[in-house]
């Protein structure tokens, strides 16, 4: 339930083009203060990123999600599209190349 209005309240306050959530909340069952909360891995990729600094993209994100009971950890991507397309490219450009030792 908390996913979902996790991700409607991210929707609602980010308008993101990329949203991914993932429920992380299994793999941290015996850490302390996890039957508070889930645990989450947010990747959000939004034009109202552009210009902030890492601790304002954070902020942000905090202040939608502050309206979802029940979180008790959030890690978070935040990026512009911009940085994500990066990111991407990036990530393909690596691909078929030989590995040397």
């Amino acid at each position: 339930m908390s996913k979902t209005l996790l991700e409607t309240a991210l929707r609602e306050a980010l308008a993101p083009e990329v949203l991914e959530i993932r429920d992380r909340t299994e793999a941290h069952a015996d850490h302390s203060g996890a039957s508070e909360g889930g645990h989450y891995e947010l990747t959000v990729v939004s034009r109202r990123f552009e210009g902030l600094p890492l601790l304002d993209r954070h902020r942000l994100v905090y202040d939608a999600s502050a309206k979802v009971p029940q979180i008790h950890a959030l890690a978070i991507r935040a990026w512009t599209p911009q940085e994500h397309a990066e990111r991407a490219a990036h990530r393909g450009a690596g691909r078929g190349r030989p590995v040397i030792l």
